[in-house]
């Protein structure tokens, strides 16, 4: 893309704009496909939708394959310029925090000054918001040229450096030029500095920042949180990226008093936030209120307190996985109270995937002897549990579920099946089960990453958050089982990987 391409996308977005607010059915359908804020709703709410030009933006870089203009923007100038391995190094030092060698690098490729400031790294961000708990390295890239008030390119919202920071952290930067934001003060408590702002400009007590979030959902002072519920700030106010209020963000962050004091001050209390909090009370309004929560699950279409997000509900991160119940929930917090009084509330079919869910096979085993159709009967989001328990390392769960008859092969929107679930984390007792309970094993199917399970093990390996898996030994069992072994995989680093690997090589030879 050179420099005439982004002036025609610049030049699109103006005529996208004044087609839709135009009521043209083609530009209506474009926003409701692409535009995060709208995707998820009915057509016609996407159609009332009051677009502006940077979101009309947003819709042209999604149609290029970018998730931002910023994006965008910046695939259009590194096709123009070229900076060669020097980049790659760049990045990966910034990433490393490793002062000495990125300044060696800086000194030596002076051609990467004219880059030090654009959104290279996760989420758009820039360097120096990569590395801003880490000073020394600020200090370099600010010696190099960095803007120290350069914000991240995100579509739901840019973050400034002071935003999600230490108090030490923000102090230092501070001093090195960075100016405050009203987020950065409402999460540092400066309560001095939101009043003069507030007298110059009122409508920052609801102004959105990184991701698009609002001042309360930085808030953690109780003093913070009266002063801009005062001036009207929104108790509900949703994110544009995790669609999630500041209690959901509390809760999230594991800020648990924070989040007593929004509930204190009247926020709404979802299912989800009543089972995290563990208190019964909370949970016997939740579903009083909204008797239909107890088969809400996380991140999914039907509930409208934890709705589906394009950067997923803040509760898929809280949890690590989405799609959970509040039952699951009940029982990762280690509420058996709650977990009963939930089971006592749930019909048939919830019941069942609560207790399998709890590894309690008897119980399970009961009802499915009593209800022979039932598994084959759930909706697919709830046969996609099976998805999940490999996900998150529960042999014992993923053996229950498939002797109960859940389809093994299911897939997720990622099109991961369970076996490439647990390959990516190489969760091995995962996968064994998986293996012993199924004749003809999905180890050649890809998923929307054109990814085979023994692909995303390898894949999983630099990329999985989770510590507690096994690659090797996964590797091992997927390569016994008959998956194709890539030799450009070798070697790996590791002598009982590349051990493995080796033996499917030798074996398809």
């Amino acid at each position: 893309m050179n420099n005439l391409d982004l002036q025609t996308l610049r030049a699109a977005a103006v005529e996208l704009l004044q087609a839709f607010r135009a009521g043209e059915a083609e530009a209506i359908d474009r926003v409701h496909q692409h535009l995060p804020q709208v995707k998820y709703g009915a057509r016609a709410e996407a159609a009332a939708f009051p677009l502006t030009e940077s979101e009309a933006r947003t819709v042209i870089a999604r149609e290029n394959g970018a998730q931002s203009w910023g994006e965008l923007r910046l695939r259009s100038k590194l096709e123009e310029r070229e900076y060669g391995d020097a980049l790659e190094q760049f990045k990966q030092l910034v990433y490393a925090k490793d002062a000495e060698k990125l300044d060696a690098l800086l000194r030596e490729n002076p051609e990467l000054k004219s880059t030090i400031d654009d959104p290279h790294f996760w989420f758009g961000s820039t360097a120096l918001i990569i590395v801003k708990e880490d000073i020394d390295v600020v200090d370099v890239l600010l010696k190099h040229g960095a803007d120290i008030n350069v914000k991240s390119q995100w579509w739901a919202g840019d973050f400034h450096i002071l935003e999600v920071t230490s108090a030490e952290a923000a102090q230092r930067l501070i001093e090195r030029g960075a100016e405050i934001t009203v987020h950065a003060a409402a999460e540092q408590g400066w309560l001095d500095w939101l009043e003069a702002a507030y007298q110059r400009d009122a409508s920052i007590v609801n102004q959105r920042g990184g991701d698009g979030k609002t001042p309360l959902h930085y808030a953690t002072e109780p003093a913070v949180m009266d002063w801009l519920l005062a001036r009207g700030a929104d108790l509900e106010a949703r994110d544009l990226d995790h669609a999630s209020t500041p209690l959901q963000w509390m809760l999230g962050a594991r800020a648990y008093d924070a989040a007593r004091e929004l509930v204190a001050r009247g926020a709404n209390v979802d299912i989800f936030a009543a089972v995290i909090l563990g208190e019964m009370a909370l949970v016997d309004a939740a579903l009083a209120a909204h008797p239909g929560a107890i088969q809400a699950r996380v991140n999914q279409a039907g509930y409208d307190l934890t709705p589906p997000a394009d950067g997923s509900h803040q509760y898929v991160y809280t949890f690590e996985a989405a799609g959970l119940s509040p039952h699951q929930v009940a029982l990762e917090y280690g509420h058996a109270d709650i977990f009963a009084r939930l089971v006592e509330h749930s019909p048939l079919d919830v019941q069942l995937l609560a207790y399998c869910a709890a590894g309690d096979r008897e119980a399970a085993e009961r009802i499915a002897r009593d209800h022979p159709e039932i598994v084959a009967r759930l909706p697919e989001g709830d046969r996609r549990q099976l998805i999940h328990a490999a996900w998150t390392g529960r042999a014992d769960v993923v053996a229950l579920m498939a002797s109960l008859g859940f389809d093994l092969h299911i897939r997720d929107d990622d099109l991961m099946t369970p076996l490439h679930a647990a390959a990516f984390h190489g969760f091995a007792n995962v996968i064994r089960a998986l293996l012993e309970a199924d004749d003809d094993p999905p180890l050649d199917w890809r998923n929307g990453y054109g990814g085979t399970p023994l692909a995303t093990c390898m894949y999983g390996r630099n990329h999985s958050w989770r510590n507690d898996g096994d690659i090797p030994a996964s590797a091992k069992l997927l390569v016994e089982a008959g998956s194709r072994v890539n030799a450009d995989w070798l070697p790996s680093g590791d002598q009982a990987l590349d051990a493995a690997l080796r033996a499917g090589i030798e074996t398809t030879g």
